[in-house]
């Protein structure tokens, strides 16, 4: 079975729906977590950079 990486019209259908519903506390909220958890990538990966010698191409 393969997946396509293609969104799906009918989920992002349902997220437009989901957000136009949506109070503005709610949509605050949701938008913390996302940059707290795009933070936290950045933080994941700026330790991983740290950790691993840069290797050079000659």
């Amino acid at each position: 079975m393969t997946m396509s990486n293609d969104p799906r019209r009918e989920t992002l259908a349902e997220v437009q729906r989901l957000l136009a519903r949506a109070r503005p506390e709610q949509l605050r909220r949701l938008l913390a977590d996302i940059q707290a958890t795009d933070w936290a990538a950045d933080q994941i990966i700026n330790r991983d950079e740290r950790a691993s010698p840069q290797r050079r191409v000659s």
